[in-house]
């Protein structure tokens, strides 16, 4: 994706390989686009960009609905 090519160039130097120094950058960065932004950025994905975009948020989306489940008292079973 040109994009994160971009933002790559632009910040390698000031990565250090913490996860939470690039997840911040990004937070960050797509916090100042636009509804019309995003979309332009997901329209100008590839087949494959856009599979594994949708497949990584929605493998996420499902970690934590199953990490909430866990959290949760399971409902006492009445007889």
């Amino acid at each position: 994706m040109r994009f994160l090519d971009e933002v790559y160039e632009l910040y390698k130097g000031h990565f250090n390989g913490a996860e939470e120094d690039i997840v911040a950058v990004i937070v960050g960065l797509l916090e100042e686009q636009s509804h019309e932004d995003l979309l332009k950025l997901v329209a100008e994905m590839d087949e494959d960009e856009l599979f594994h975009m949708l497949a990584s948020y929605m493998v996420e989306v499902m970690k934590r609905k199953v990490a909430m489940d866990d959290e949760r008292p399971s409902p006492a079973i009445l007889h």
